[in-house]
């Protein structure tokens, strides 16, 4: 182990770059006491609870951190949270921890190979063992700081170095790995500080992605406390490894708190943590008791630091990804041959695209690429074991013969099972972007509204014909979402399909495939899938059922998500901002963005202005909006918002269905509803023969109408001299007429009958209760945003891919 940096040289480096003072660490261990508990019970606390807590603290400690300071303690108080979604982490001796990680045969191998090398390295080391350095013996232990603690780790790593025992086989000599002091070197791109990072001999340390392992230490204090103010710390390193290092498999993070040495790994279901031992004394009375401990201490150490990159942690034998690729396609089931850099690669040019990395759960990294010449996407996913792989759905939807998909030239599992997760790779045909960004280019670009209505003709139609079509084959996207239907020009594609569930068990053939190709039961993956239903998707683009947490899915809330994506790409919304002028796509929760979706939709002169569409009079536009707002949101002339509050079987209305669909899709779509609805209303249905789809039609009775419930984020309504919040609970009886408190839009306080929310469409539009202006805001508004900065924000953006694991058992625990 070598020494590529210079000591510290100044006292306060301490506090630059982590847990930095009382004053942070009281504030981590009040947020969470203040709404991580809280949070993992109701989805919608978390925001709320967080805003009044971090509200409390900004006036309790807000002169004393800096803005970004005080962003990166809240950011971790957030990572904190999110690993405790799945539970706690586990703390385990450190040889079942290297069983857990694969490392159990090699571990016991070294063991036996290295048997007396040790005592002799105990002897050696003990020496530069002391906290205190020969010059600094009158260093009294009270006075001991963090930075001693490093000093005195440092001299042993110097010491491992040098020591070459008799017998001691190659492989297991120190010599992989150098340390850098970055105490004073921030590291790109988010400028953290780790104390200690080891890489790879003769690698200049700049940017973490240079990084094999990281040592962070702490002046002395109890386990417990050690945890519970620096969790969120080691766990944003760990995320920043794992962010720019795609080819991990976990992050290991070496945790020195006073004397007391830990090793705690960051998987994709959670954590472990383990002691590795006392690696320094703090007082020369201690050093015959250390010497005893040393050895094994040493001994676990040095194991860590002589393994390679493939066997601790990383995939393959480097820190980055490589350049080029060789691809077994002939192999069942298929898989990646190691990373080769040769003529003989046939995946060529990798090059990384940015997308957000979680510190638990699913994580999907993308790479554009060339293969055999075509422009493809090269997409890495981690994912539970017991999760649909999306190189399956992909094989359904081939073997159904459904439309507007990418070609698929490989696919396979390069991990099938570690610590819960299995990493899934695909090679996919590129479909060029967004239909999002393509509409809202063409409009910039001074299209034609003639043109613009063509390719959002095609647009619905092409969509609708594959949704359609998946539902013919049992499967439902759940993530109908911009970044998810692409077009080249010419045609549109849907895409990502990682999402999707099977609605019915697939036939024997295909179960058979998946068995021996992909490696699980689809019994048990259709059963897990649904009951994931209300947590999947984008939640900007979510229907409205699923935005309230209906526990099951069907094709309406797809189309309905189609909806969105349309009205989106006509809105002249700014992205990633809150705009009065476009409230249908204002999110602060879920609830809160249904209720106001149900008193958007409901005026039928005003809805295309609350989501930002300026479209006024009658056009081609307009008439495919119009039409794919009554297909879902009306029977006849009833408007049926809020009945969607709770399970609600909508109907197809074929009046207006063909304005956005085909009639051929059409036919397809009510063909397949109607068998569907034929085969769950038999006892014995595959996966849930007591709860009925939604996608199914409605052939019996109407329900009662919903009880629902303004949700606990109120709504303010503004009057000309000021404004009051509406949060009493809404709770209409069937033969309740009279007028009910509830949260309206204008520009005068007022009140909705309950009967607006079934009225007729006529009805409506001379409603004085109309939804135009602009002076609506939220009460969580009254907590003003952070400043922009370099630190990224937990918050989860309400653009991006939901797919929520906390409610399973942590995949982290330990298989028996």
């Amino acid at each position: 182990m070598t020494n590529s940096s210079r000591e510290p040289d100044t006292p306060t480096q301490s506090s630059r770059h982590g847990g930095r003072s009382s004053v942070q660490q009281e504030l981590a261990g009040s947020w969470r006491e203040g709404s991580v508990n809280q949070s993992r019970h109701n989805p919608d606390s978390h925001s709320q609870n967080s805003v009044n807590t971090t509200s409390n603290l900004q006036a309790r400690y807000g002169d004393l951190l800096s803005p970004k300071e005080w962003e990166r303690e809240e950011y971790r108080c957030k990572l904190v949270e999110e690993l405790h979604r799945g539970g706690p982490g586990e703390e385990i001796p450190f040889s079942e921890l290297m069983d857990e990680l694969g490392l159990g045969d090699k571990y016991i191998a070294y063991l036996n190979e290295t048997t007396g090398s040790f005592d002799q390295l105990a002897n050696k080391v003990s020496s530069v063992c002391s906290v205190v350095s020969t010059k600094d013996r009158l260093k009294s232990r009270a006075s001991l700081a963090k930075k001693d603690y490093v000093k005195g780790f440092k001299r042993v790593l110097d010491k491992l170095s040098t020591f070459s025992p008799d017998g001691l086989p190659p492989e297991y000599l120190p010599t992989r790995y150098a340390y850098t002091d970055c105490q004073n070197k921030a590291l790109e791109p988010s400028n953290l500080k780790p104390d200690l990072v080891f890489s790879i001999v003769g690698t200049i340390v700049s940017h973490m992605k240079d990084v094999h392992l990281i040592l962070e230490a702490k002046g002395d204090m109890s386990r417990d406390k050690a945890y519970e103010k620096n969790l969120g710390q080691l766990a944003d390193y760990a995320l920043e490894l794992k962010t720019v290092q795609p080819m991990r498999k976990f992050v290991p993070v070496l945790f020195l708190y006073g004397c007391q040495l830990d090793l705690v790994v960051f998987t994709h279901g959670g954590y472990y943590f383990t002691c590795i031992g006392t690696t320094l004394y703090e007082d020369e009375n201690e050093r015959g008791i250390f010497d005893i401990m040393a050895r094994n201490t040493l001994r676990d150490l040095w194991f860590i630091l002589t393994l390679p990159l493939y066997e601790f942690g990383h995939i393959i034998n480097s820190l980055s990804m490589p350049r080029s690729a060789q691809l077994n396609t002939t192999t069942t089931p298929g898989s990646l041959v190691p990373f080769l850099t040769s003529d003989g690669s046939n995946l060529a040019d990798i090059k990384r695209i940015n997308r957000k990395v979680h510190i638990t759960g699913r994580c999907t990294y993308l790479f554009r690429a060339s293969y055999e010449g075509k422009e493809v996407v090269f997409k890495l996913t981690w994912l539970r074991t017991n999760r649909l792989p999306e190189g399956a759905v992909y094989k359904v939807l081939e073997d159904g013969n459904v439309p507007n998909l990418p070609t698929i030239f490989a696919s396979g599992i390069l991990v099938k099972d570690f610590c819960g997760h299995r990493l899934e790779y695909l090679v996919v045909e590129y479909c060029g972007k967004s239909i999002v960004d393509h509409i809202r280019s063409m409009r910039k670009n001074g299209a034609f509204a003639s043109e613009v209505a063509d390719m959002v003709k095609l647009c619905t139609r092409s969509v609708m014909h594959t949704l359609a079509a998946a539902l013919r084959s049992n499967v439902l996207h759940r993530d109908v979402s911009p970044g998810n239907i692409t077009t080249d020009g010419a045609r549109v594609f849907v895409i990502d399909w990682g999402c999707a569930k099977l609605t019915a068990l697939p036939s024997a053939g295909q179960a058979a495939d998946m068995l021996l190709r992909w490696g699980f039961d689809s019994s048990g993956v259709v059963r897990k899938e649904s009951e994931k239903d209300p947590f999947t998707g984008t939640q900007m683009y979510m229907s409205i059922p699923t935005l309230f947490k209906i526990s099951k899915r069907g094709v309406f809330n797809e189309i309905e998500s189609l909806f969105y994506v349309i009205l989106d790409s006509l809105s002249d919304r700014i992205r990633d901002r809150r705009s009065e002028d476009a409230l249908g796509f204002v999110f602060y929760n879920e609830s809160n963005l249904a209720m106001v979706r149900i008193g958007i939709l409901g005026d039928d002169q005003r809805y295309l202005s609350n989501f930002g569409v300026g479209l006024t009079g009658p056009s081609a536009l307009k008439n495919i909006l119009d039409a794919m707002r009554k297909f879902l949101f009306f029977e006849g002339d009833l408007y049926i918002g809020g009945r969607l509050q709770d399970f609600y079987e909508r109907k197809v209305d074929l009046s207006v269905a063909t304005r956005f669909m085909d009639q051929a899709t059409l036919n397809l779509l009510t063909k397949t509803l109607a068998q569907q609805h034929a085969a769950q209303s038999m006892p014995s249905s595959p996966v849930d023969s007591t709860t009925p789809d939604p996608s199914t039609m409605a052939i019996n009775s109407q329900p009662d109408p919903p009880r629902w419930q303004i949700p606990p984020t109120a709504i303010a309504v503004s009057s000309g001299e000021g404004s009051g919040l509406v949060n009493q609970p809404l709770v209409p009886h069937a033969d309740d007429t009279s007028e009910l408190a509830m949260p309206v839009f204008g520009t005068a306080t007022t009140s909705l009958n309950r009967g607006s929310l079934e009225r007729p469409i006529n009805e409506q539009a001379s409603s004085s209760a109309s939804l135009p202006g602009p002076a609506v805001s939220i009460a969580e508004q009254s907590n003003p945003a952070a400043p922009a900065s370099d630190v990224p924000s937990r918050k989860r953006n309400p653009d991006e891919k939901m797919d929520d694991d906390s409610t399973e058992e942590p995949s982290n625990k330990r298989r028996h």
